[in-house]
């Protein structure tokens, strides 16, 4: 007896399921493209006048601490620890021109400055040592071709160069940073809104390395006066120590490591992490941290040792007419609530 089972013929879905499946593959794409994807590499912001040329720009533009000419043509150059770049290089190549033409009669243009952004114990380390290597290309630092007019950074850093005879023995101060903030990814943004949330959080953690020990001890000395000792060792048993394009700059390393995925939330001074949610906004959420003022530190400017160039002693007056309000407008602390404009004798601040 044969089987009055037939096999079952495939029938096209109604046309309203049709739809409705074409419309549920839809808005899932869209959901996952409002998810902030880790970046493969990171389009840094570019600071400086456009120049015509040959321009190795993509995964090569990974020495974005080095604004302006470094063969030897600049009339200003400025050596400073890292960390305020975002405020100092508008300032000095929008600002700094048209102010040095009114009031002091020289003329300068963007493109006769250089600008090393570096972190100040490299900034130390380099001009002690008389040279930079960027790669297999070898920067001599010479008076009279790549040497710094001037130099920023803390009054220590700048105390052990005064000691070597390299900075003049007195600096001035200019601004005093804010003290930590958060850095996290926003596709993170979920489980970590204070810093109060960061002990518990299951979250990966990138900050400042060893090499870089002013910024690294400020940080576990904010986490412990803030959330106590054991709240500290658990955050850092989730550190990220190495990933891969690391550079030992943490202005660099922090956003690097979030934006590539191989980190979740980052330590920074506060004013950077707000910098740099702002420039890439859909992958990255400043967390301020406000009871983290106190622990902020000042930077300072210094002339390279007999350094009288007119157009140094301009910068230097343009830097403190305009600083005091320039500075706390991008989280800076206010000018009064610090020594602003004071004198420091660094040979005497325990280099």
């Amino acid at each position: 007896m044969q089987s009055t089972d037939r096999p079952q013929r495939w029938r096209r879905p109604p046309a309203y399921l049709c739809h409705f499946m074409v419309l549920i593959l839809s808005l899932t794409a869209v959901g996952c493209a409002h998810r902030a994807a880790p970046l493969t590499w990171v389009d840094w912001p570019r600071y400086g006048a456009a120049q015509p040329g040959l321009d190795l720009h993509g995964h090569t533009n990974a020495l974005p601490d080095f604004v302006g000419p470094i063969d030897g043509s600049a009339r200003l150059t400025i050596f400073t620890e890292g960390n305020h770049f975002p405020v100092l290089l508008p300032l000095a190549l929008q600002a700094f021109p048209a102010w040095s033409d009114q009031h002091c009669g020289l003329a300068v243009a963007p493109q006769d400055l250089l600008i090393v952004t570096l972190p100040q114990v490299m900034v130390v380390e380099a001009l002690l040592s008389g040279n930079i290597a960027l790669g297999n290309a070898l920067l001599p630092l010479q008076p009279g071709r790549v040497y710094p007019d001037l130099v920023m950074g803390g009054d220590r850093p700048l105390s052990r160069l005064a000691s070597q005879g390299l900075i003049e023995p007195t600096a001035v101060v200019f601004a005093r940073h804010r003290g930590m903030g958060l850095l996290l990814r926003r596709d993170r943004a979920g489980e970590l809104s204070s810093l109060a949330d960061l002990p518990a959080a299951p979250l990966s953690v990138v900050v400042a390395t060893p090499n870089e020990a002013g910024a690294r001890r400020q940080y576990r000395q904010t986490l412990e006066q803030l959330l106590g000792a054991a709240a500290v060792e658990r955050i850092f048993a989730r550190e990220i120590q190495t990933f891969p394009g690391r550079l030992k700059i943490q202005h660099r390393d922090v956003p690097y490591a979030l934006l590539t995925g191989q980190a979740e939330v980052g330590l920074l001074f506060g004013h950077l992490a707000d910098f740099y949610a702002r420039a890439f906004p859909a992958q990255l959420q400043f967390v301020p941290v406000e009871e983290a003022a106190p622990f902020g530190q000042t930077i300072n400017l210094a002339r390279s040792r007999g350094n009288s160039e007119p157009l140094a002693r301009c910068f230097e007056d343009f830097l403190l007419a305009t600083a005091r309000s320039y500075y706390p407008q991008r989280g800076f602390a206010a000018a009064d609530t610090f020594g602003y404009g004071q004198r420091l004798q660094l040979l005497d601040a325990g280099g």
